[in-house]
């Protein structure tokens, strides 16, 4: 009896596929082929995409601490800049972590006697999570700036309308010491 070599038995197997195919087994593979082409189409718009799940990350309260350092760092550079301004420490405070919006949906119906109206948050495309539009980031409290030169009128002038326009802030809610 004669063995058959892996190869052999592999080419034996293409021919008789060949073979079902012409004669009239390719409408069967056709179909076969289609559906599963249409079955995993479906199962790809189920599955989340990384890009979404990158979108609804929450701002937590490392973040706004790293915030209030980078806004720190970033004014005490700016302060140290003014002339007369020496040695310049920067404290920011925010007022909270972060405000995310979601997308709302609003229902009217009426009828003869009244009107009602219903709102309700968008899901996203998965149909588990809230559609995110915007996060609005934390607003800036206050600050305290401790420089060298504050005695003067003029510099702690300069110091405080400095920071309250990098920070978009009123010239109330930075206080200047020396």
């Amino acid at each position: 009896m004669e063995r058959q070599t892996g190869r052999g038995l592999f080419s034996g197997r293409i021919s008789g596929f060949v073979t079902k195919l012409s004669e009239g087994g390719w409408r069967r593979f056709v179909i076969i082929a289609g559906i599963a082409a249409i079955v995993l189409l479906f199962l790809s718009t189920l599955t989340p995409k990384q890009s979404d799940a990158a979108q609804t990350e929450t701002y937590s309260a490392k973040d706004a601490a790293a915030l209030e350092q980078e806004l720190e760092r970033r004014l005490t550079e700016i302060i140290s800049q003014i002339d007369g301004v020496t040695s310049p420490q920067v404290m920011v405070t925010l007022d909270c972590t972060s405000e995310r919006v979601f997308a709302e949906e609003t229902k009217s119906s009426s009828s003869a006697d009244e009107t009602s109206t219903e709102n309700s948050i968008v899901l996203s495309g998965s149909g588990k999570d809230a559609l995110e539009t915007s996060v609005i980031l934390p607003r800036v409290r206050g600050v305290a700036v401790v420089c060298g030169g504050a005695d003067n009128v003029l510099i702690r002038e300069k110091v405080v309308n400095t920071a309250a326009r990098v920070l978009d802030i009123g010239v109330s809610k930075v206080y200047v010491t020396s």
